[in-house]
């Protein structure tokens, strides 16, 4: 089986929000994505230097396959870049390294209502490897390869206190690339854009070590890679996120860009993926954030509205509502900094009756101040 790229088809209908062409670079040097390119896998999956700020990023929910215990996980490799001119000059092989990786990694057992998380940072070149040829990923307890049949990858985390996942996760779909002609903007600013490229929906099985238990595991997950060198406009104080995979065997990808002053930003959007991999979508004035409920962290006492409803308009069948309730409240991932925190959780997905039609992954971030600054 191989790989397919399945990109949008521009429609006049669609395209509510201007276009502005990007400059070739960053304020800081570095390449700025460039619209219209294709992709060429493997070697897209794998590390791109030339730009400042790339993430892998993994989320699924996991049944066990001899119990009806349940899980949530989450596994996330960031790569960031320093001065593009030294990383250039340099020629220590492992210390000159101007790229850093972070680690994110958690796991909510729903049952227990337990959630465990880690972060890690390390340098390329001493605990830190990707290859620039293939997704081949090596970065402290995550470790990512492309299987043998090349349809799949496996992915194993491990966690602290001697906990391990290990899954196989082969894509049922074609890769999707969000955005006008391939980029996905974020703001005003023309360099404030992204390729951005999905596994929408993924097969998982394998296994979990989990307090000595070894936990046979299968389920579904999402994928996503996200290349940028300068992640949020300088008008934006974070974002809402949520990728939901549905009962019927379809995807959305919702995200409202919160601006300062507390307004969405124009490029937020609605992305619809169907059976067969086809897409739609409609940007800010075509759909609504509602917050339902808040919750507020212990730890940080940050407030964070984890239970939204998401009105839109389909651009064939009108309006639809998705209202996202956590599984599990405490599921904020802190880290090494509390204003670095954000909330990032397994829910279900209820439609306008309350009845349940799916599950997802809801990311809350810069709830903390000062995350646009960090990913510019």
């Amino acid at each position: 089986m191989k790989f397919f790229l399945l990109f949008f088809l521009i429609s006049p209908f669609l395209l509510l929000a201007e276009w502005i062409e990007p400059p070739a670079r960053s304020s800081k040097g570095y390449r700025v994505p460039t619209p219209d390119y294709v992709p060429v896998l493997p070697r897209d999956h794998g590390s791109h230097p030339e730009h400042g700020i790339e993430w892998w990023y993994w989320v699924g929910h996991l049944n066990a396959v001899d119990s009806k215990k349940k899980f949530g996980f989450q596994s996330t490799i960031f790569r960031l870049a320093g001065d593009p001119n030294k990383s250039v000059q340099s020629s220590n092989t492992h210390f000159g390294h101007q790229n850093l990786f972070l680690l994110h990694s958690a796991l909510s057992d729903l049952d227990e209502g337990k959630y465990l998380h880690h972060e890690r940072v390390v340098r390329e070149g001493w605990q830190a490897s990707a290859s620039r040829e293939t997704l081949q990923l090596a970065v402290g307890g995550i470790k990512v390869n492309l299987l043998d049949d090349g349809t799949g990858h496996e992915i194993i985390t491990r966690y602290p206190g001697g906990g391990k996942l290990e899954l196989s996760l082969y894509p049922t779909k074609p890769l999707v690339s969000f955005g006008d002609r391939g980029l996905s903007r974020k703001g005003s600013d023309p360099a404030s854009v992204s390729w951005y490229w999905s596994y929408t929906r993924l097969q998982a099985k394998g296994t979990l070590r989990l307090n000595g238990e070894e936990i046979s595991v299968e389920g579904i997950a999402w994928m996503d890679h996200e290349i940028s060198s300068s992640q949020l406009g300088e008008d934006l104080a974070g974002w809402d996120w949520t990728c939901m995979q549905l009962d019927d065997g379809t995807e959305l990808k919702a995200y409202r860009l919160r601006k300062k002053d507390g307004d969405s930003d124009p490029w937020s959007a609605v992305y619809w993926i169907d059976q067969e991999g086809k897409t739609e979508r409609v940007y800010e004035k075509n759909f609504s954030w509602k917050t339902l409920d808040t919750w507020t962290s212990p730890k940080t006492g940050l407030q964070y509205p984890t239970s939204v409803e998401i009105s839109v308009i389909h651009p064939t069948k009108g309006q639809e509502c998705y209202r996202l309730r956590p599984l599990l409240d405490q599921q904020e991932f802190t880290g090494n900094r509390s204003d670095n925190a954000y909330w990032e959780g397994a829910c279900e997905v209820l439609n306008e009756k309350g009845k349940r039609i799916g599950s997802a992954y809801l990311e809350l971030a810069g709830y903390g101040g000062g995350l646009g600054a960090r990913l510019n």
